[in-house]
């Protein structure tokens, strides 16, 4: 009894001792209350509202007023809004401070903050290039476009028709009635279903794309982020775009701006791949100068999952030349750039000797030889 009680007295006198030893803050971090505080995630910050923002001189989607029109104003003033200036600060707004703000060496977050509009009403300020168009066909190369290389918000390419002003019902359904490409390309894609046609494989052919502007594919982008939200109800928004991105491009990274690509698909069909229409454009599609844009063993080069549907412009030679050797367009143009590909359309990487000047050919032939390989 008394070794239990003297042991009683040591435990309790140590007890003392810790308790005298540790601070009081140390104390209170280990109740059960400090402990589910500490294991609590910081609240987030209250959201700001535009009329806040507004008040501070902040002009964000969602402001209104005069302080927005006078913005406006100047915004289309400068070339960068096409839309109207009614003092309601919308997307289109917000894509033309975006467009001015990387015109201007700003941070692009579509904000009108102080140095935003400091620089807006500069005189100083960086208008938008003027509506000069670009022949993409242009050159011995085809353009590229992509992740890497992108084209601005002004980018319109030159000779746009519309697709059903040259390829009738008979041929293929054009999806939306406004669909465009550049003429070169759409009147090579009619020759090419044509030559499906008489090879058996003429029906339900449907063109569901051709050139977007800047707007059109921030849509296109934008549809697919919420559609991937809408269908996984946990995923934040960046996870989403994440997703949109492994096969929507940017405003700016897609084909479509050139006016060469189109998506050809089988009116009808959930899925392309496998149909005798995909069978027959991935034989075939080459012959007419294009190409399976984004093939299932080029993904990592092209950044793009697979897509059977997405053919893209770029005259016969070109095509061929891919096609022999299997090369998507970043392979094939970094082969011409360090010179590994010397003469695309020889079959062969080495270029031909020229000939003597006995053996040349007659002025009427050259101009014939370079009509025939003109293409792209």
């Amino acid at each position: 009894m008394r070794q239990s009680m003297k042991r009683f007295a040591v435990l309790l006198a140590a007890v003392l001792l810790l308790c005298l030893w540790l601070p009081p803050a140390a104390l209170a971090e280990t109740t059960p209350e400090a402990t589910a505080q500490a294991t609590e995630e910081p609240t987030e910050k209250p959201k700001v509202s535009a009329a806040e923002l507004q008040a501070q001189g902040i002009l964000t989607v969602g402001a209104k007023g005069e302080d927005v029109k006078k913005c406006q104003q100047r915004l289309k003033d400068l070339g960068y809004l096409n839309g109207k200036v009614d003092g309601q600060f919308g997307g289109g707004t917000k894509r033309a401070v975006i467009a001015f703000q990387r015109r201007n060496g700003l941070t692009t977050d579509g904000v009108a903050g102080a140095e935003t509009l400091a620089k807006l009403y500069a005189e100083d300020a960086v208008a938008a290039p003027g509506e000069e168009k670009v022949d993409v066909l242009y050159g011995d190369v085809p353009i590229l476009v992509n992740k890497e290389h992108l084209v601005d918000e002004f980018f319109i390419p030159d000779d746009l028709v519309l697709v059903s002003e040259i390829i009738k019902k008979d041929l293929a359904t054009i999806k939306y009635k406004k669909t465009r490409g550049v003429r070169t390309a759409v009147e090579a894609l009619k020759t090419m279903l044509e030559a499906a046609k008489e090879d058996g494989v003429g029906k339900k052919w449907q063109i569901s794309a051709g050139y977007r502007s800047w707007d059109d594919q921030n849509n296109v982008l934008n549809s697919k982020i919420n559609s991937y939200k809408s269908k996984n109800k946990g995923w934040s928004s960046s996870k989403a775009r994440r997703a949109a991105l492994k096969s929507v491009a940017e405003p700016g990274a897609s084909e479509h701006h050139t006016g060469l690509a189109f998506d050809v698909n089988r009116k009808g069909s959930s899925s392309f791949a496998g149909t005798k229409n995909s069978d027959w454009l991935n034989q075939h599609c080459w012959e007419y100068g294009f190409i399976i844009r984004y093939e299932k063993s080029k993904e990592e080069i092209t950044g793009f999952v697979a897509e059977p549907w997405h053919i893209r412009y770029v005259g016969v030679e070109h095509a061929l030349y891919m096609r022999d050797h299997d090369l998507c367009l970043e392979e094939y143009i970094q082969g011409i750039e360090d010179g590994t590909i010397v003469h695309a359309g020889s079959g062969s990487e080495t270029a031909e000797p020229a000939a003597e000047p006995d053996e040349a050919a007659e002025p009427d032939e050259a101009e014939e030889a370079a009509e025939d390989g003109d293409a792209a």
